[in-house]
């Protein structure tokens, strides 16, 4: 099925406000963690993986976040939201924004934890890769690579399923950008 060209420009500029969104919102929420964390000032800026920058209301920090998933190159600045043992932990990936020299990559990474186990695991941004598509206007979104994963497991009904985790094998968006299996 083809498009028209009104159809093909309409889908762009929608797709566009939601990606300058979704960065709003992003950097909102790591500019919203850092500052209740205290540590957000002129001097003394937020790193990725800064332990302090997760400290909770009660001053006990909340420890680090690492990678959950292969997805992403850069490490991120991770959020948990919730008090283990159930939690939600996250790392927010802004480097196209931040540090494009580490990595061009933009999305967020969560799973969802009961105790030590992962229940749902997702995945999902984007990674600039031939930032000349951009420059030239040729098909901007062609610029881009999907990266997807996500994992639901209910360990509880190990046994006594013969599956209790579930993999998906591929990303449920299709077009002009590149798919990067994670």
């Amino acid at each position: 099925m083809t498009r028209s060209p009104t159809g093909r420009a309409r889908t762009a500029r929608l797709v566009a406000a939601l990606v300058a969104a979704a960065v709003v919102a992003s950097v909102a929420l790591v500019g919203g963690v850092a500052a209740a964390g205290g540590v957000a000032t002129a001097d003394a800026a937020v790193t990725p993986h800064d332990d302090a920058a997760l400290a909770t209301s009660d001053g006990v920090a909340a420890g680090s976040v690492g990678p959950l998933t292969e997805c992403f190159v850069g490490e991120g600045y991770p959020l948990r939201i919730g008090e283990p043992p159930t939690a939600i932990e996250s790392v927010v990936h802004l480097s196209v924004l931040t540090d494009p020299s580490a990595g061009t990559e933009f999305g967020v990474e969560l799973a969802g934890t009961v105790g030590d186990d992962r229940i749902v695991t997702l995945a999902a941004g984007v990674r600039l890769n031939r930032i000349g598509l951009i420059e030239t206007g040729t098909n901007p979104f062609a610029a881009f690579d999907v990266l997807y994963a996500f994992e639901l497991s209910l360990p509880m009904f190990d046994g006594a399923i013969d599956e209790s985790t579930y993999a998906d094998e591929g990303s449920p968006i299709s077009g002009a950008a590149g798919v990067v299996p994670c």
